[in-house]
């Protein structure tokens, strides 16, 4: 009987320890992630959220297909003006590139932004480059 209360409380002890453990996990983007631009390796998803972000804050309707094409390139040079004519906290080459410097100013901007669809800029948060945490 001892040892079946004591089996018990272990257990119950683990179960909150992997509770507590998936509770604290919090989404983050991976300073390692490739650059977005032409001359990179641009995988479909980056440039899907790419895509998702300038249309959100551009206005523009760029077609969402993981693409990295003139229209998209286009859209990030539109997205860098804006950010530092409005809301940058740190001035981007408006180059076209989406790479850690222009990532760190839009997910920070974008975690802000309540009237974004914070799942969707969260999950591209995993996949964007940046140089810190911001989701």
């Amino acid at each position: 009987m001892k040892h079946l209360k004591a089996l018990r409380s272990g257990a119950v002890g683990a179960a909150a320890v992997a509770l507590l453990a998936v509770g604290t996990t919090t989404a983050q983007a991976d300073p390692g992630n490739p650059t977005v631009g032409y001359g990179y390796p641009d995988h479909a998803r980056q440039v899907a959220c790419v895509q998702f972000f300038v249309n959100w804050y551009t206005g523009m309707r760029i077609e969402v297909d993981g693409k990295f094409g003139p229209r998209t390139q286009l859209g990030v040079k539109r997205l860098q003006d804006i950010s530092n004519r409005t809301w940058a906290t740190q001035e981007l080459a408006v180059d076209g590139v989406f790479g850690p410097r222009t990532g760190q100013v839009v997910l920070t901007h974008a975690k802000k932004d309540r009237g974004m669809d914070q799942y969707k800029a969260a999950s591209c948060s995993h996949v964007l480059p940046s140089y810190s945490v911001v989701y």
